[in-house]
Formats: structure tokens, C-alpha cells, sequence
């Protein structure tokens, strides 16, 4: 993990391991961080020290670029706030059920915990973008959004995400082709 991130550091470090139901009915141990997809109360330092080093992490490794893509639930928020601080305009992919999909296209989204779709709505082929999202743990949602979006002609130039669990942004690296940068790994 990187050291130089104080307060990201510290949220790492102290928060707790929750047990949520999966739909199969088992227990799934899922550690709780505050600014990932089942977060809870975020203080104004954390919030500011993430949005500010993603943007920076953004203007030094992703420079040419049309706008910012980031799906709910958790990378949704983070893509909005750095896309303010860059004044780039953000795609936000939307979540739905099986029964609520209204998109261009939609793909099926399956966690450790849960499954539901993606929806993609407003891209044009020849689009470049970034990719931002709060955690990568095994990738299958990073992978999923890309071969959606290269089906659709959209060119992801990159992916930028708070944390990274082991090793598996290396093996999205190499297969996307694509580079992936993060603020800190566990």
C-alpha cells in the first residue's frame, strides 16, 4: 500500500469485516471501507484527500482523454467528484435488475455477493475514456465494462481506481492492454 496517503490509510486500516447473505443464502465476509460501494459515513478529509489524488493521479497518466466513465455503486461517486475537479464530463453506468433495463446496451454484473446489470446509454463510436472506480478485488467488473465498451467502439485509455486487492489489476493490465493506477493496494 502506498504510504503517502494518510487518511486513505487509515480508513484501510480500521475498517471493519462485515458478513453479507449472498443470493445463493451463504455468508460472504466483505471488508467495509468507507469510500467503496457499501461505504458509509465518509469524513470531509478522506473525501477530499481521495478526490484530490485521483485527480492528480488522472492529469499525470491520463492526459488525452474525452470523458470519464465510472459505475454505480461505488465508483459513481468518485468519477463525479474528480470529473468536477477536472471539468471533464462523466458517463455514469447505471445499475438495474433483470426486469429494469432500459439501456443502448446492458451486461450482466456478478460480484462475490451479488449480480445485476450494467446499462450503457450515450456512447459514440470513437469515444475515448477513463475508466474510475472505487475497488478492484477480482476484476470481473472492470473486464465486463471494457469488452462492453470496445463492442460499442469506445476506446478506454485507461483505468484509475482507489484500491486494489492483490494482484489482479496486473493480469487486467496485461490482458485489456490497458494501464491501471490506484492510490493504494492491500
Amino acid at each position: 500500500m502506498l504510504t503517502e496517503h494518510k487518511h486513505l490509510r487509515t480508513a484501510i486500516e480500521t475498517e471493519e469485516m462485515v458478513t453479507i447473505k449472498k443470493n445463493t443464502g451463504e455468508n460472504y465476509k466483505f471488508k467495509l471501507y468507507a469510500f467503496g460501494e457499501r461505504g458509509t459515513l465518509i469524513q470531509p478529509e478522506l473525501i477530499t484527500e481521495i478526490t484530490e489524488d485521483l485527480a492528480q493521479g488522472v492529469k499525470t497518466h491520463f492526459t488525452d482523454f474525452d470523458y470519464i466513465v465510472s459505475p454505480e455503486p461505488g465508483g459513481h461517486t468518485w468519477g463525479m467528484l474528480v470529473a468536477y475537479a477536472l471539468h471533464k464530463p462523466i458517463n455514469i453506468l447505471r445499475m438495474s435488475t433483470p426486469d429494469n433495463q432500459d439501456a443502448t446496451a446492458s451486461i450482466k454484473r456478478e460480484t462475490a455477493y451479488n449480480e445485476n446489470y450494467i446499462n450503457f446509454h450515450g456512447f459514440k463510436r470513437g469515444d475515448r475514456v477513463l475508466l474510475m472506480d472505487d475497488v478492484i478485488s477480482s476484476g470481473g467488473t472492470i473486464y465486463a465494462i471494457v469488452d462492453q465498451l470496445r463492442v460499442l467502439g469506445v476506446e478506454v485509455i485507461g483505468v484509475q481506481v482507489i484500491l486494489v486487492k492483490g494482484e489482479y489489476y496486473e493480469e487486467i493490465e496485461k490482458n485489456l492492454a490497458i494501464p491501471v493506477r490506484y492510490l493504494a493496494k492491500v
